[in-house]
C-alpha cells in the first residue's frame, strides 16, 4: 500500500466528518433548543462579555503598569566580554549575522558589546 493510498484511508479528515455527523444530527439539535438551553446560553455570553472580558482588560493593565514601574528602577548590566558567551560559529542567516531573531538593541548585547548607548 502507497504512502498516499494510507494517507487517504486513515486520515484525522475522514474520521472527523464521520464524528461531526454523528454528534450533529438534526434530532440532536433540536433537543437543544429548549427555552432552558437557551436561557444558560445568553447568561454564559453576558458574563463573559460583562464580567470576562473587563476582567482580563484589567489584569492586563495592572501588569503593564507594573512592568512599566520596574523598568524605570532597572538598568542593563554592563557589558562584559567572557569567552564562554555570544560564541557564533556559523552567522545568523536574518540581518548582519551576528544578532539573534528577536534582537533588541538597547537590552541584547552582540559579541561587541551593546549597540545603543543607555
Amino acid at each position: 500500500m502507497s504512502v498516499r493510498v494510507f494517507s487517504r484511508k486513515f486520515s484525522a479528515g475522514r474520521q472527523l466528518r464521520a464524528i461531526m455527523n454523528e454528534q450533529f444530527t438534526a434530532d440532536k439539535l433540536k433537543s437543544h433548543s429548549s427555552p432552558e438551553v437557551i436561557q444558560g446560553l445568553a447568561l454564559w455570553k453576558k458574563v463573559t462579555y460583562f464580567i470576562g472580558l473587563p476582567g482580563c482588560l484589567l489584569a492586563s493593565i495592572y501588569c503593564i503598569n507594573g512592568h512599566l514601574e520596574h523598568e524605570k528602577h532597572s538598568s542593563r548590566p554592563e557589558f562584559v566580554p567572557y569567552e564562554h558567551l555570544r560564541i557564533r560559529t556559523r552567522r545568523f542567516p536574518w540581518g548582519n549575522g551576528d544578532q539573534t531573531l528577536f534582537h533588541n538593541p538597547k537590552l541584547n548585547a552582540t559579541t561587541h558589546g551593546y549597540e545603543v548607548d543607555e
